[in-house]
């Protein structure tokens, strides 16, 4: 499986809240650096995404312009939770995805940066867009939590 096979691997079975399979792409060593000020190890980082997925059931991971270089996989994140509306009349005009719950607001964006050991990733570095901030990122997270 190549390198960028495997990061889509990796956000599929996050997307189904499988974490033992997550875990297996995972090296033991590996670390997670985001939007915080402290890296997480790989059972924090799967535990903040069990946490991030229980408050926001249909949150997806929108992995685009996948580039391997060497050891490293480059791609362009995009998160979005289908809003709740969407779940409840599919026919509607609040049914299209979008991240929250029917707001209007953009969708998280961000760059990612992916590192490997063989085939198991050994970090991963999420970068927000120069012109979003860190704040902005984190408020929009804790909006969209307080909404489901």
């Amino acid at each position: 499986m190549s390198k960028a096979a495997t990061l889509l691997a990796l956000a599929a079975a996050l997307e189904q809240k499988d974490y033992q399979q997550a875990a297996a792409y995972l090296a033991d060593h590996f670390v997670y650096y985001g939007t915080g000020t402290q890296s997480l190890s790989k059972s924090q980082f799967l535990e903040l995404l069990q946490t991030l997925q229980s408050a926001l059931p249909t949150l997806r991971f929108h992995l685009q312009h996948l580039c391997e270089m060497g050891n490293r996989v480059t791609a362009h994140l995009r998160f979005a939770s289908l809003s709740v509306q969407s779940l409840a009349t599919e026919d509607s005009p609040a049914s299209q995805p979008g991240l929250g719950h029917g707001s209007k607001s953009d969708p998280l964006e961000a760059g990612l940066e992916c590192t490997f050991e063989g085939a198991f990733i050994t970090s991963l570095r999420v970068k927000a867009p120069p012109q979003q901030r860190t704040e902005d990122t984190l408020r929009a997270l804790g909006a969209a939590l307080h909404q489901s």
